[in-house]
Parts: structure tokens; sequence; C-alpha cells
């Protein structure tokens, strides 16, 4: 309604501000049962949960391609592990510099764009170009999984909002409780009886695979290789591995930082690779162990292996010492 000179009242402002809040709460409440459903749910199979997600992601926030990525550290490109859409049917990786996936990873948070061009992030493929988007990464047990992307070829659409940001939260959320449920593993009624199913406490095959050498190449495959060679016999000083390499100590950090590897990263993983094999197939001693790991003294080895495992190396001996 307008007054006499036919401009809106203020009342009229309010109203239709109001009317818009409310749609915009009916919106969210709407989502809020269908990402219930999606995670109450039963699914015939892991593929089509998924595959559920991203079609009712693309709905909700106007997208014309969907993709949930598997993130790799050590490597550059991004496994797609799921899609839905026309255009990226036979899409199986994107490179981890994308501007829509390094910053979701970066940042740790939901990130938008509503313009997104070839030079800053845009993906051509097959006909599509990204030119906006909404993502989030994945957690899964308290780490990065990957990144949940929603993608828009047309720049012309709206902007993303508040209730899209809050949502796609909660739907990466509920995509990692999905993939951790996948993951789970049956109970081992015989481990259970004998004390191995201690609430926090993996088995003994998820503790090796965890423990697997990082698979590198180039530079840090380099330090790997290196540092296998000095376990038990010399100082694992990145110093000193940098020497053995030809390298400054700066140049080594700076050509591993290229590839968002640092040697502490490396050595760490080494080190807990073959502490297990010190652990359970060798029996050494634990100081024996922080000596041959070059760790200063027991203490600082228990505290390490701690923070690998969750449990000290004698606990972990007497664990899992029928595996030897």
């Amino acid at each position: 309604m307008t007054n006499e000179r036919g401009v809106f009242s203020t009342t009229d402002r309010l109203d239709s501000g109001e009317a818009l809040e409310s749609a915009r709460d009916r919106q969210l409440v709407e989502r809020l049962r269908r990402l219930h459903d999606l995670l109450t749910d039963r699914f015939e199979s892991y593929e089509i949960h998924r595959k559920a997600y991203l079609q009712a992601g693309r709905r909700m926030f106007g997208a014309q391609e969907a993709l949930l990525l598997r993130v790799r550290f050590l490597q550059e490109e991004a496994v797609v592990e799921a899609h839905d859409g026309g255009k990226l049917n036979d899409l199986v990786s994107v490179s981890q510099d994308l501007e829509w996936v390094f910053r979701a990873v970066d940042q740790k948070n939901a990130i938008y764009s509503k313009e997104c061009t070839a030079n800053t992030g845009g993906l051509t493929y097959n006909g599509f170009v990204v030119r906006g988007y909404i993502c989030s990464p994945v957690f899964v047990a308290g780490q990065i999984y990957g990144v949940l992307c929603f993608l828009r070829d047309s720049p012309e659409q709206d902007s993303f909002t508040d209730e899209d940001i809050e949502t796609i939260a909660l739907m990466a959320k509920g995509v990692a409780k999905m993939i951790e449920l996948q993951r789970a593993q049956p109970v081992d009624q015989e481990k259970l009886r004998a004390g191995f199913a201690t609430e926090g406490v993996k088995t003994f095959e998820e503790y090796v695979q965890q423990a697997r050498l990082p698979e590198v190449y180039g530079v840090p495959g380099r330090v790997v290789e290196v540092l296998q060679k000095r376990i038990g016999r010399s100082s694992l000083s990145i110093d000193f591995i940098a020497e053995e390499m030809n390298l400054s100590k700066r140049t080594l950090q700076r050509r591993l930082q290229q590839q968002c590897i640092s040697f502490a990263q490396l050595r760490d993983q080494v080190r807990f690779h073959h502490s297990i094999n010190y652990l359970i197939e060798h029996a050494m001693s634990i100081d024996s162990i922080s000596a041959s790991l070059d760790f200063s003294d027991r203490t600082s080895f228990t505290n390490a292996f701690k923070r690998w495992t969750g449990l000290s190396p004698s606990t972990f001996r007497k664990l899992f010492r029928d595996y030897a």
C-alpha cells in the first residue's frame, strides 16, 4: 500500500521485511528437515547415500554441478570421489591449487564466491566453466578429509546467503558422519573379551596402516629415503639430512614448503613407522628405541608416541605383543 503521494509507508516496508525473513526461516527449516532425513534414512549403499547428499545440495544452492573431493596433502591433485550433474561425469581429479579447493582447506570454513574466472580458480571441462561456487571442508575424525563443492556456471545468479553457508556447513558434517559410519569396522568379539576394544584404541592393523611410510616423490621422497638410511645409525637432524642431500637447510625447507610438507611431518611419519616395528616385532627396550629414532631421551619418544597413537609405548606393546 502507498499513501496519497504514492510512497510506500514504513509499515509496508516492515511488513515486506518480515515476510522475507519469514520465508527465509521456512526455507531453513525445510533444509534442516531434509538434512535430518539424509543423515537418518537408510540407503542401499554408501554410493547411493553419497549421491543423495550431492543431489540435495544442488537443488538447495541452485548449482549445476556437485563434487565430493578427497584431499591428498602429499599430492598435487584432489580425487573426485563423487559427482552429480551433467558436465563433469568423467572428471577424476582436480588441482588442489584451484581457488575453491585451496580456500576451503586453508580457511577450514565454508566459503563461497558469486564470480569466479578461469584465472582465479575456474574449471573448464566438457563445456562447463565455474563462475560461482559454495564449498565446505569435510572433517573426518578431526582431520580434513576433503571438500564438498557446489558449482555454478552462471554469474548472473543470486549471491549465496548466510543460510546457504549454514546449510553447507551442516551438510559437510552429515557427509563426514556418513564416511565415518562407512569406515566403521564390526566389533571383533574375541578382541573385545581380550580387552582390545577399549574406547579410543584402534586395531593393530589400523595402527600399521596409519604408520605407513608416506608415498611421496621428488625432494620429499628423497628426504624419506635419507631418513630411512640413517635410522639407528646417524642423526636425523634436518641439518645432516640437508647436508647429505647436498642442499642448504633453508633450500630444503623451502622446497618442502612448496609442496605443503614440513620436514618434521616426514620425520615423524618415518619414526612412527619404525617405532611399531621396534616395539612389536623386535621387542626392543624403550630406551633403545628412543636412541635409534634419534630422540633426545626416553620421555621425548614417549610423548611423541602418545601424540601419534594416544597410547604410551609400553601400553601399546602390552596390547599388541601377540602380533609379533
